[in-house]
């Protein structure tokens, strides 16, 4: 099991950038110190360790103002192509949407460009030559702020603090609303927050992310129906069709005003909703949800 964390004492601040510059400036015949730079003492930095503390991982994400780079970020070579380096970027990633941060930028090298094009990011022109020899890209990643949502930006505002105040849980997974139509609602989970022992998504939070994708269509179309009630799940059933190694991602669609507009009566209402959640572009899991909404 791998554990993304930060380095707190002097020591593992020290064998963080031991194994900085063994990476990615010992190979150039660089001395040490190189490793280091300007920025180090006003940025994030965050390391991956094994089950046995060994470290295995580093990267760094520097903020200015709604901007992020994401630098010095290497995998040690018996622990590549395990998915580490894909779990670091979204680890910094979430440290940026936090930070209000809208893009992400970053200079890789030729070789790197292809696994910076999977997570996301885009190539956007040259970049530096590094020792005078190594070419690098520079690419970036938009992040998808709340006021860039096409339909109702204000409601999900509104409904990302509820869920924050009365559904503590999907803060702690990470769980953001991405797009609403006003007929379908998209949201992302933080999968770092969310992975088993077998370095999956968990498939407790598959659920609870497919449950509150469901409970969010419904909030957002209920205020923008006028209607008020409160959401409970009545039951559900989810198929686990492939593991989640990739950033999980939900989506719901649904126009319930007919089915909402007898709340106004005082009657209780039943919505069923189907939910996919995607591992990457694949489809991993789907949903079937029954839901209640008691009228106040």
């Amino acid at each position: 099991m791998y554990r993304v964390v930060t380095p707190q004492t002097e020591a593992e601040l020290e064998a963080y950038y031991q194994l900085r510059w063994q990476l990615l400036r010992k190979p150039w015949q660089q001395p040490r110190g190189s490793e280091r730079d300007e920025f180090d003492e006003y940025a994030h930095h965050r390391m991956m360790v094994d089950k046995d503390g060994k470290l295995v991982a580093v990267g760094r994400l520097y903020v200015s103002g709604d901007e992020a780079q994401i630098r010095f970020m290497a995998v040690v070579p018996e622990c590549r192509d395990k998915g580490l380096g894909t779990r670091m970027v979204q680890a910094l990633e979430q440290v940026a949407r936090q930070e209000g941060v809208r893009r992400l930028v970053m200079n890789a090298r030729e070789e790197a460009v292809a696994f910076y094009g999977r997570c996301g990011f885009t190539v956007v022109g040259e970049g530096p030559i590094s020792f005078g020899k190594i070419p690098h890209r520079q690419m970036i990643k938009a992040l998808t702020p709340i006021h860039q949502i096409r339909h109702c930006p204000e409601l999900c505002d509104e409904l990302q603090r509820q869920w924050h105040r009365r559904i503590p849980i999907s803060e702690k997974m990470g769980v953001k609303i991405t797009q609403y139509t006003g007929t379908k609602f998209k949201t992302r989970a933080n999968l770092t927050a969310n992975l088993n022992l077998h370095e999956s998504m968990f498939a407790g939070s598959i659920y609870s992310q497919c449950v509150l994708t469901g409970w969010g269509l419904i909030w957002l179309q209920m205020q923008e129906y006028g209607v008020s009630g409160d959401i409970v799940q009545g039951s559900g059933e989810i198929k686990y069709l492939t593991p989640v190694w990739d950033e999980p991602t939900a989506e719901v669609q649904g126009r319930l005003r007919e089915q909402l507009l007898p709340l106004k009566n005082g009657e209780r209402v039943r919505v069923e909703l189907n939910v996919t959640l995607y591992s990457g572009d694949t489809k991993a899991a789907t949903f079937s949800g029954r839901y209640v909404i008691l009228p106040h």
